[in-house]
């Protein structure tokens, strides 16, 4: 009888390929949350620029029909289009005037094309006469 002790090359080899195996896995689940946290930071960050665009609106300069867009850092499109809301009827009647403000980002995300937009009625109180 041998008394050596220890592992043989079979056994040996078997270990390490469940561990490249486990190894594997384990780097590709790693590898999709980091990817996920990148496109949810990306997506918070085109619902933040939408909200500060109908935020400024109407408080910066007065509310006029038609679609303004820029360009932001990092390859980020923005528009706001702003339409009247009602008819001339329905102003007289309300003593304002309504208008529907709609600001739209997009931006690229690998070969995908990504929006986010947000929608927003602004009621304008007549203006006064002196």
């Amino acid at each position: 009888m041998s008394d050596a002790r220890g592992f043989t090359l079979v056994e040996l080899l078997v270990s390490l390929a469940i561990l490249a195996v486990a190894l594997g896995v384990l780097m590709g689940a790693i590898s999709d949350s980091l990817d996920r946290v990148r496109r949810d930071r990306s997506d918070g960050n085109a619902l933040a620029l939408a909200q500060s665009l109908l935020d400024r609106a109407g408080a910066e300069r007065p509310l006029t029909p038609g679609v303004s867009e820029g360009d932001a850092s990092g390859g980020v499109h923005w528009s706001l289009d702003v339409k009247p809301y009602g008819s001339s009827d329905d102003a007289k009647a309300w003593g304002a005037s309504a208008w529907l403000v709609r600001a739209t980002v997009t931006w690229k995300d690998g070969a995908i094309t990504r929006a986010r937009s947000l929608l927003a009625l602004r009621v304008v109180p007549p203006k006064v006469k002196t």
